[in-house]
């Protein structure tokens, strides 16, 4: 059984792929994923963790929002233009690297500078990267006691990492 599921999760990935390249609606996509899940694994529905899901997709909302604004718009015009991996770098600390790609995109024609920045960007705050953020509830639903000590750490060292990496780019 698992491994015909692994080849179905293999093909919704296909589907989904097909979405993200306009091939397949994205309504498509979704409803495939969703039947799919429903009826062969519906343990994992029950186990997605949808505080962090929703989080992520407020990120996207904030977004979209903020980059509609004219006065957002117009201060992000002046700020990323030439700047494009500071930019990138400073915007995913606040509101997550992807999220941050899609609001900067708009504002640059630099996409080598935005894909660096935001690359980099996820590193550093927690919030940096979803990545982080799963890590981060992942090891206090394990180990309530180490959350301090963990976030310390992984912060100390995400943004002597972030330092290091922004001082090749500009070197280099």
């Amino acid at each position: 059984m698992r491994r015909g599921l692994a080849v179905l999760y293999g093909l919704l990935f296909l589907v989904s792929l097909g979405a993200v390249a306009r091939l397949v609606s994205v309504w498509v996509a979704v409803a495939a994923v969703l039947i799919v899940v429903l009826v062969t694994d519906s343990q994992t529905v029950r186990h997605v963790d949808y505080a962090l899901l929703l989080t992520f997709v407020g990120f996207f909302i904030f977004v979209g929002n903020m980059g509609r604004l004219p006065f957002v718009a117009g201060l992000l015009q002046s700020l990323v233009e030439g700047r494009e991996v500071l930019c990138a770098v400073i915007a995913s600390q606040c509101i997550s690297n992807v999220p941050a790609a899609l609001l900067l995109s708009g504002f640059t024609q630099n996409w080598e500078g935005l894909i660096v920045g935001t690359n980099l960007g996820g590193l550093g705050t927690l919030i940096a990267s979803m990545a982080s953020l799963i890590s981060y509830k992942a090891l206090s639903g394990h180990l309530p006691g180490k959350k301090g000590s963990y976030m310390g750490q992984f912060t100390l060292a995400n943004v002597l990492f972030l330092i290091a990496l922004l001082i090749l780019v500009w070197v280099l």
